[in-house]
């Protein structure tokens, strides 16, 4: 009855078979614009992904051949749930680094931190939970969140991060399962968060019983002297934060492969939430960043990176001043991807994307961000993508799109 169904209809009778996470899935507003990153005759702000001229791939190359050759018994089979063992021992270290006590028995290697954030939203959410986020938040997060068909609750942010108040507000009312952060230049808003707030975000989950999912991808990538990125985890003295990393934006995002440090009740759960996903994540994949991380490439690699997008940065901001001060606010951006630029009330950017297409200029409007409805006067920039005179020449094109 079903297989020569092929329009609208087909798919309205074929609803009744969807389980209701399915009834709440919801599309990426980011990935619509896919379509217009690689338009060479379009200056992209909009996909917020790192630039191949970042990526190591002579390294990358050679070390592949390599364990093909040599290891195609590890990297060309099945492997380990956890994930390599020496992989797993490197990130513990990697984490140590950043203030957090643990070990290896403490991660769980992940396919990219997305993983991650489904993994923990499988293992942790019941339909109807509450979790709250950031307003605004990462689009992924709220995807993971929503497909396990839990509440969302917006949190404010200033430009120090987390607003305390409004967290302890909404978790006396909520009664939250989870909290989600992106304490280190945010996606969408490149915003640091304060060491103090990390600190009373904490205690605000002892004091109102959630947990606390910290997601790092961009803590490695600090433009400035005297930013502060130690994690929150690294104050977790009751094993209430689980804390996301990955190697997508200092190696390859094409390397899926990032993990979750949490106390190991909660490794334990995950680690069988990820058999049931994927049995392990890709062994060649691990492989490569295990050996990369052996031959001791990944520090001069993240050097190489802060580099690259540091001038990037710097020229995004400069062409902001010039084309819309007293016009706009912005984000400074001191590490990670993004600025995230802010216009007066009654302005909507979504409304201006076409005009700004048929200008050679694209961005992100910032209302998907959000989720409690707001958000529309502002938009998500990435430096990541193009030259440096694009940026300049894309700034300018915005400005002609947004006269008021």
């Amino acid at each position: 009855m079903f297989r020569g169904a092929v329009g609208g209809t087909a798919v309205t009778a074929l609803d009744r078979f969807l389980s209701r996470d399915a009834g709440s899935f919801r599309p990426s507003a980011i990935r619509a614009f896919a379509k217009l990153i690689n338009d060479p005759n379009v200056i992209s702000f909009a996909g917020g992904v790192p630039n191949p001229e970042t990526f190591p791939a002579d390294s990358i190359a050679e070390i592949a051949a390599r364990v093909v050759r040599e290891r195609r018994g590890v990297a060309l089979q099945y492997g380990p749930t956890r994930g390599l063992p020496r992989l797993t021992e490197a990130i513990a270290s990697i984490c140590r680094g950043r203030g957090i006590e643990c070990s290896a028995a403490d991660i769980l290697v992940t396919t990219g931190s997305q993983q991650a954030l489904d993994l923990i939203a499988h293992a942790f959410l019941d339909p109807d939970d509450v979790v709250l986020v950031e307003l605004p938040t990462y689009i992924g997060g709220t995807a993971s969140f929503y497909a396990r068909s839990a509440r969302l609750i917006g949190v404010a942010q200033d430009d120090d991060g987390i607003v305390p108040e409004s967290l302890d507000e909404a978790a006396a009312r909520s009664h939250p399962k989870l909290v989600y952060t992106i304490p280190n230049f945010q996606n969408p808003s490149g915003r640091l968060m304060a060491q103090e707030r990390r600190r009373q975000v904490l205690e605000l989950a002892e004091r109102h019983d959630f947990l606390v999912i910290e997601d790092d991808p961009y803590g490695e990538l600090v433009y400035v002297e005297g930013a502060d990125t130690t994690a929150m985890k690294s104050r977790d003295s009751s094993g209430r934060v689980l804390y996301l990393g990955s190697f997508s934006k200092v190696l390859a995002p094409g390397l899926r492969c990032g993990w979750i440090v949490a106390p190991p009740g909660m490794a334990a759960k995950l680690e069988i939430a990820k058999q049931a996903a994927d049995l392990c994540s890709g062994m060649l994949d691990q492989s490569i960043v295990d050996e990369f991380i052996a031959a001791g490439e990944l520090p001069g690699q993240i050097a190489k990176v802060r580099d690259f997008y540091r001038g990037k940065r710097g020229i995004l901001i400069e062409a902001l001043a010039e084309h819309f001060a007293g016009r706009a606010t912005w984000t400074s951006a001191d590490g990670g991807l993004f600025s995230f630029v802010t216009f007066p009330e009654g302005v909507d950017t979504g409304a201006k994307v076409e005009e700004a297409v048929k200008r050679g200029v694209a961005y992100i409007p910032g209302a998907p961000f959000f989720v409690d409805g707001s958000g529309a006067n502002t938009m998500r920039l990435t430096f990541a993508k193009e030259s440096d005179d694009n940026i300049r020449e894309g700034v300018r094109r915005l400005a002609s799109t947004f006269q008021f």
